[in-house]
C-alpha cells in the first residue's frame, strides 16, 4: 500500500494531495455528524475515541 501511495505521490502530486484532503474532510465531517446527534453525556466518549484514533495514527 505504501509503495502505491509513493508512486502516486511521485507521478501525480496534485492527485495525491486531493486524496489526502478528501480523507481529512471525511474525518472532520464524521466528527461533526457524530457530535451533532449525540447526547451531552455521550460527547466525552466520542471525543476520547477520536483522540485515541489520532494517537494511533501518530504512532505510525
Amino acid at each position: 500500500m505504501w509503495t502505491v501511495l509513493e508512486q502516486v505521490a511521485v507521478a501525480a502530486p496534485q492527485l495525491f494531495l486531493y486524496t489526502i484532503g478528501l480523507f481529512v474532510v471525511m474525518i472532520l465531517l464524521s466528527l461533526v455528524i457524530s457530535l451533532r446527534r449525540a447526547e451531552a453525556s455521550e460527547r466525552p466518549e466520542i471525543i476520547r475515541a477520536l483522540a485515541d484514533l489520532m494517537a494511533f495514527w501518530k504512532k505510525r
